[in-house]
Parts: structure tokens; sequence; C-alpha cells
């Protein structure tokens, strides 16, 4: 009789319910590694892509201090006014950090968290 429970309809139900909870578990570790696999993408390019502009923002800055060095005929003073320019540039970026890049930064995660949130609905309704 104990051999027959289990293999009866309430032993097989729990048999598919851990089933069910195993292939959940799994399904959500393979969702979370795309997940994390597309964010570090994301920020991956984006330093990558900061680095490359600092590196053009550094030749054209160099440029530009060698021609107003030989424009003013003092390459200490065209030394000092690049740099003033970026004391400038720093203070602008710094007085609109919120909108130009925490705003930015929650905006980028937050539509890469809905795109992923409407993947899993689809995910789950053709699973179903």
């Amino acid at each position: 009789m104990n051999g027959e429970s289990s293999t009866g309809p309430f032993g097989k139900t729990i048999r598919d319910a851990g089933d069910y909870v195993s292939l959940s578990a799994e399904r959500l570790k393979l969702w979370t590694i795309e997940n994390l696999a597309v964010c570090f993408n994301t920020l991956f390019g984006i330093l990558l892509l900061v680095v490359l502009l600092g590196i053009a923002v550094l030749f054209f800055a160099v440029a530009l201090t060698w021609i107003l060095g030989i424009l003013l005929g003092s390459y200490l003073v065209a030394i000092l006014l690049m740099g003033g320019v970026f004391v400038v540039c720093a203070l602008v970026v710094y007085s609109l950090r919120r909108k130009l890049v925490v705003d930015s930064a929650v905006r980028m995660l937050c539509r890469m968290a809905d795109d992923m949130n409407r993947k899993r609905m689809s995910d789950e309704k053709s699973a179903i």
C-alpha cells in the first residue's frame, strides 16, 4: 500500500511540484545570468566610450594648446588658458550632474529593467 500511494496521483503531484520548483529555480538562474550579462555589457560599452572620448578630448586639447601657444607667443599662457577652460567645463558638468549623469543613468537602468521584465513576462507566457 505504501508503494501504491507513492505512485498514485498524490505522489505524482508531489514529484511534478518538485520538478516545477527545480525548473523555476533553474529558469531564475538563467534569467539572472542573462540580465547580468546585458547589464555588464552595457556598462562596459559605456566605459569604453568614455575612455575613447577622453583620449580624443586629450588630443584635441593638446593640439589647441599648441595652436594657442603659437598664436599667443607663450606656451605657458596657452596651458593656463586651457586649464581654465577645463575648470569651467568641470564646473558646468558638476552643476548639471543630476540632469546629465544621474537622471540619464537612472533612465537607462529603468529602461533595461523594464525590457528585462517584458522579456521575462513573454517567456512566462510562452512557457504556459
